[in-house]
């Protein structure tokens, strides 16, 4: 049997283009006759598919080269045409088509709702400084089974769906970041061959170099690998989709302005005790982060007030919607009535009963058209070009508070930063004076049990910290402990050497029993301070590292809240224009009704 034989099942079921059509358009399910299901040992047919593994990579590296040609075109036109069930499945797929204007090149795949809210959901943590289009919120159970039970809200949910998707689609390409457009992600979407493997996606990177914890890696570029940010301090109840119960900006940057004014009283006393601190001083200044800059603060206010304004009038809306709906309910009834009325009067044999039974006629048909302009208006104008939007944008203002949300939170962090490193700077000063005061008392040499009671209480104590330290060091480090602390793992097998070596040294004369204990406590301090150097040092690379970041945050949002709200300008502008522009040709379509009618009533009284 030839290798190909053997591992050619394995090698198809693990390519994700034996998934797709060969066609590329995306087709979820092969016929049992199709090329893709047929024996290896038939003879090839003119036409037939190549299976093999340089065609299918070959068919998958021109396809992706296609899409990303596609998506970068001006010509392109994206939509979601059509949605339909799988087969024995209550699962609805949604068909996304790409299509070139003056072209045919088109691709087609299907997407159910998991698979967009999973585009969403990874783009949101690849890229936290990008506001991401919103999608429809999911369903809760009970809008579920209600929907389930009644197949008209069902269709109807399902349009709305189409239309929220593609203008997803449509503002992820045309009116986004390009970052999110040149996402691979992205474009592993919208492909074929990833139709029925899109977990193999979300498991590929860039998406699996993303740590589980944002707090935990770079706030500008998630998929950086450095070590060091897994050393940051934890924050505990962050969670990306929970709402927002920290204080505001503003208050947050009085605390960031309190701090600043520790660390200048700390820079100070220490530029006092060492001459060559001052560069280093000059440095931590020149890089430091100190201020929330007011746009950014202001843009918290108008996030939050813009979504007051916008709740009251999607409750507007969605009253004028239904008073609109009853309205074409009351005219649909009136006219049929005066139809009726019309045929009643027609019974009657007289000319003038007649004449009139012809302008009840026109007035019921008058009332009809009517009814008709205002049907159009409200399902393919008042709600999708008006209401829906709306809703969209409060999505809109709310992914944008998760940015803050999420800056806030690295604030917080900061904080912590520092607060470990003050807490470090105090236990190096505590661990410094200690073997002194210890020292003190020995030279005493004053057999008194209450000197040798301090003495032994002063070691225990020192001990006892140690020992509790060590053990909760990594634990508390990651948010195990309630208070802050940062402690990297000491070198203990270099302790005991250098003390091994101590009792060697003094153990050959007994006359020097006094000087050994005082080399062996000097060196048990040396030991401890040279430990808390290393973390002084550490903590001091992990602040340069994230004073950096959280200038480059800091200029990241507000460049992109500054595009949101231009971008959101716009989107106002248009649909309030749109929604102008579709009023007027409905009263202008009714005015001309009723003028015709009106001309028909003239005519008739003047005969």
């Amino acid at each position: 049997m030839q290798d190909e034989g053997i591992f050619g099942d394995i090698e198809q079921d693990n390519n994700p283009s034996f998934y797709a059509s060969a066609s590329g358009t995306g087709a979820a399910f092969p016929d049992p006759g199709s090329p893709s299901l047929k024996s290896e040992t038939a003879p090839p047919s003119e036409g037939a598919t190549d299976f093999s593994s340089t065609a299918l990579v070959n068919s998958q590296l021109g396809l992706s080269h296609k899409i990303r040609k596609m998506l970068n075109s001006s010509r392109l036109r994206i939509d979601v045409i059509s949605s339909e069930r799988l087969v024995n499945s209550h699962v609805i797929v949604y068909l996304i088509e790409l299509r070139l204007d003056r072209s045919d090149d088109v691709v087609i795949v299907k997407r159910r709702y998991s698979e967009f809210k999973s585009l969403r959901d990874n783009l949101v943590r690849l890229f936290p400084t990008v506001i991401v289009p919103p999608i429809p919120e999911k369903h809760t159970l009970l809008t579920y089974l209600v929907n389930s039970i009644d197949n008209t809200r069902e269709v109807s949910i399902i349009e709305v769906r189409k239309r929220y998707f593609r203008n997803f689609l449509r503002d992820l390409v045309f009116d986004s970041d390009p970052l999110l457009k040149n996402c691979p992600l992205v474009h592993k979407f919208v492909d074929p061959s990833y139709e029925m493997c899109w977990e193999n996606a979300v498991n590929e990177p860039p998406v699996s170099l993303i740590s589980p914890n944002p707090l935990l890696a770079n706030p500008n570029n998630p998929a950086d690998q450095n070590g060091l940010y897994l050393l940051l301090p934890s924050v505990q109840g962050y969670d990306l989709d929970s709402p927002d119960n920290l204080s505001n900006l503003k208050k947050i940057n009085e605390d960031i302005h309190k701090l600043h004014n520790e660390i200048s009283v700390y820079e100070l006393k220490e530029s006092r005790a060492s001459q060559n601190s001052q560069e280093q001083q000059k440095t931590s200044k020149s890089e430091a982060f100190s201020n929330i800059p007011s746009d950014l603060i202001n843009f918290e206010t108008n996030f939050h007030s813009n979504i007051r304004v916008l709740r009251d009038l999607e409750k507007i809306n969605s009253r004028s919607v239904k008073n609109l709906k009853h309205m074409i309910n009351i005219l649909i009834e009136l006219g049929g009535n005066l139809n009726n009325f019309s045929l009643q009067i027609h019974e009657v044999n007289s000319q003038e009963n007649n004449q009139l039974s012809v302008l009840i006629e026109k007035f019921g048909s008058t009332l009809d058209s009517n009814f008709l302009n205002f049907e159009h208006f409200v399902h393919n104008h008042a709600i999708p070009d008006w209401q829906e939007p709306i809703t969209q944008f409060t999505q809109y203002y709310f992914s944008a508070l998760q940015l803050v949300k999420f800056y806030k939170y690295k604030l917080i962090q900061f904080k912590l930063l520092y607060k470990l490193k003050f807490n470090k700077i105090q236990e190096y000063a505590n661990t410094s004076n200690s073997p002194q005061s210890v020292k003190h008392l020995k030279d005493l040499n004053i057999n008194s049990p209450s000197i040798n009671s301090a003495i032994k209480r002063i070691e225990s104590k020192q001990n006892r910290a140690g020992s509790l330290k060590q053990k909760k060091s990594w634990y508390g480090l990651f948010g195990g402990s309630k208070t802050a602390s940062f402690n990297l793992p000491e070198d203990n097998y270099a302790f005991r050497q250098q003390q091994q070596q101590t009792e060697d040294s003094g153990s050959t004369t007994s006359e020097y029993g006094t000087n050994n204990i005082s080399t062996d406590i000097n060196s048990h301090y040396q030991f401890k301070i040279r430990h808390i150097e290393k973390e002084l040092d550490k903590l001091d690379q992990l602040i340069d590292l994230f004073n950096a970041d959280m200038v480059k945050l800091t200029e990241n949002l507000e460049i992109s809240f500054t595009e949101y709200m231009n971008k959101m300008e716009r989107k106002w502008l248009e649909i309030m224009l749109e929604f102008i522009r579709n009023g007027k040709q409905l009263f202008s379509e009714n005015l001309s009704n009723w003028k015709d009618f009106k001309s028909y009533i003239n005519e008739s009284c003047s005969i």
